[in-house]
């Protein structure tokens, strides 16, 4: 006897959410969903076009004819990554007008400029087309970085300012930045500013910022302390910031420290990481006296130099009186970074947990590595 089977019914509805349940999807596996049937085709559509990632001309062109080929799809495209690289030849007339037909769309709020397109960046900058509608805007020099015939760099003056006049977030990644003055005043909307091994030929960071008040998150990771301490100090000077991310990546020490007696009253500065920076307990008194309202204090590398009894002190005497989150670098550098015993880590622990300071989940397995052994029996 023959038995009929019948087909389980898809529901259409679950497409978006099996598409966004994860972030991980090819590309090539996304033209295979699109072909399954009309209810994946849009959702597809979608993620696919949403920010298009591109690293050659010659897969900028091939974007620029499918959009020309499929205009209803241009409205999809919300950013777009262009990192192409090559050997050091003129950009084609067929590559430049595939990135002036990309960087004229309409509604791009997300723009990363990488690879070749990260020489002299400002120039691709000035030819976007819909510059009001950019939030995000990434110059990223990594692929360059060791280059010595095309180096990396970006030209900022006022012009890009009022260009970008929507600005919230500004990555710079290993560029070389010149900024002129201002010769008219501005006020950026920006919100957050990375610099990632930023070299500052010319100008300081404070001439960007110009007339801006307030940045919700300043994140700087360099070489050398040397190169940005003071550029740090004068960005607090002249702007109220919320959260202040600040790693050293090979020596910490500097003769001008962003902590000291000299520096401004920073009443706003809520969250505080540094990492790899040379921090003693006059550079801690300094951000007990300059950062009252701290809430979430990271201090982490190797190159601190206090000792848990100091740490459990700061602790008690509850200078930061509003601190809730402690990061520790669970050793002291005396005159080389030693990891501190189980007992004395349990010991700033035990003071922490009094006051409900909490420590990171991830701190806390670290002591496990610092334990002292068992004796064998």
């Amino acid at each position: 006897m023959l038995h009929s089977t019948t087909r389980s019914h898809f529901i259409d509805d679950l497409v978006p959410l099996i598409l966004e349940s994860s972030d991980h999807w090819w590309p090539r596996d996304l033209l295979r969903l699109a072909q399954v049937s009309s209810a994946w085709l849009n959702p597809v559509r979608r993620r696919l076009f949403a920010q298009p990632s591109l690293h050659s001309f010659n897969a900028c062109s091939q974007l620029k004819r499918t959009l020309s080929d499929n205009s209803e799809i241009i409205s999809l495209v919300r950013g777009v990554e262009l990192r192409p690289v090559g050997d050091n030849r003129p950009i084609s007339a067929e590559g430049r007008a595939s990135l002036k037909f990309i960087l004229a769309i309409e509604g791009l709020q997300n723009i990363i400029l990488g690879g070749l397109l990260s020489v002299k960046a400002e120039k691709l900058l000035h030819a976007v087309g819909d510059a009001e509608s950019v939030l995000d805007l990434h110059i990223d020099g990594s692929l360059l970085a060791h280059s010595i015939s095309a180096r990396p760099s970006l030209e900022w003056d006022e012009s890009l300012a009022f260009q970008f006049s929507s600005l919230r977030t500004l990555r710079l990644t290993n560029v070389e930045l010149d900024i002129s003055y201002p010769s008219i005043p501005y006020q950026l909307q920006l919100s957050e500013l990375h610099l990632d091994n930023v070299t500052i030929m010319s100008g300081y960071i404070t001439y960007l910022l110009h007339e801006t008040s307030y940045l919700h998150r300043l994140n700087v990771r360099t070489k050398r302390a040397s190169e940005f301490d003071e550029e740090i100090r004068l960005v607090l000077g002249c702007c109220a910031i919320d959260t202040l991310e600040y790693e050293v990546e090979m020596d910490g020490h500097s003769h001008h420290p962003v902590f000291s007696d000299n520096s401004p009253h920073l009443s706003s500065l809520r969250c505080l990481h540094l990492t790899g920076v040379h921090v003693d307990l006059d550079f801690l008194d300094s951000i007990c006296q300059k950062c009252p309202n701290l809430e979430d204090l990271t201090i982490s590398g190797r190159m601190v130099a206090i000792l848990p009894c100091e740490w459990i002190s700061f602790i008690s005497t509850r200078h930061l009186a509003r601190l809730r989150s402690l990061g520790l670098p669970w050793g002291t550098k005396s005159p080389r970074f030693a990891r501190w015993c189980s007992s004395s880590g349990n010991a700033v622990l035990k003071a922490a947990a009094v006051y409900n300071i909490s420590v990171s989940h991830d701190r806390l397995k670290l002591t496990t590595v610092i334990a002292e052994p068992h004796p064998r029996t």
